[in-house]
């Protein structure tokens, strides 16, 4: 499925320093998808950051045929949120 990240998303995967190919990994074999009301789904998937295993979730809208990432969001606390 094709993926189009927008300007928010980008800047937080400057910010976070998530190069583009975690941002794929995740959007292509999530360890775990939610859904809410608003038909938007939070993907999460575990990854190693510096040797250290850390926890990347992306918000996501389906546009069409278009994964539209909104934003992504980085986190250590990967037991708390998976």
């Amino acid at each position: 499925m094709r993926y189009r990240l927008t300007p928010h998303a980008e800047k937080r995967m400057r910010e976070r320093a998530i190069s583009l190919n975690v941002v794929r990994d995740c959007l292509q074999n999530p360890d775990k998808v939610s859904y809410d009301e608003k038909g938007r789904y939070l993907l999460k998937k575990r990854y190693d950051k510096s040797g250290k295993q850390r926890l990347l979730m992306i918000a996501v809208e389906r546009k069409g045929g278009v994964q539209e990432v909104i934003t992504v969001i980085d986190t250590s606390k990967v037991k708390k949120y998976l």
